[in-house]
């Protein structure tokens, strides 16, 4: 059986970082104790975080019923990265605070039902589309040269290949969610619900 190729690591991505600066490459992430290594990871998953708190179809889960617990408290995920109410909960006004939702229409943590919300959730690296996984390392490999090296003049990679691989991913994100300009538009939400 051929494999073919497979998308990008987050270990082979933080050596395309380290490649960037000519630093030598890591072979396993174990190896943060070398400093630029350290420093590259943290950029990839700083910059993994920042892309993905937009919100994109691979990692927003819409219409997410949160129940309290037996405190009445809604806890959240881990790695929650933002959320709004949505459905029969859009009129509360819900944040996310820490790892609960607090209600600051009431001022309150507790919760007498669940919640429905659209959650934002932070993936590990290998579970992002591979299109999304060549815009962070790319946009990390930048910020890695902008903060550690300081002469754009030297960068690997160019701005234009940063916006080349987010008008990738954001392709394939338009691809994923089959958008309807008649059915989907805020205007026509509207005039369905004037009925």
């Amino acid at each position: 059986m051929t494999v073919g190729l497979a998308p990008l690591t987050e270990l082979e991505a933080i050596n395309e970082i380290l490649a960037t600066g000519s630093d030598s490459p890591i072979s396993t992430l174990e190896e943060n104790t070398v400093i630029d290594a350290s420093l590259a990871m943290n950029t990839l998953r700083a910059t993994s975080v920042e892309v993905q708190t937009r919100g994109w179809n691979f990692n927003t889960e819409e219409s997410w019923p949160l129940a309290p617990d037996n405190t009445g408290e809604i806890r959240l995920p881990r790695n929650t990265l933002k959320l709004d109410t949505v459905g029969e909960s859009a009129g509360l006004n819900c944040v996310q605070r820490g790892l609960r939702l607090y209600n600051k229409g009431d001022r309150t943590y507790t919760f007498d039902g669940p919640v429905t919300v659209d959650l934002v959730v932070g993936l590990d690296f290998e579970e992002l589309p591979s299109t999304a996984r060549l815009y962070i390392t790319i946009k990390a490999a930048r910020k890695y040269q902008d903060r550690y090296f300081g002469d754009p003049n030297t960068h690997s990679y160019t701005l234009q290949d940063e916006l080349a691989a987010q008008s990738v991913m954001m392709d394939e994100e338009l691809q994923s969610t089959d958008p309807n300009m008649l059915s989907d538009s805020q205007f026509m939400q509207d005039l369905r619900n004037r009925g």
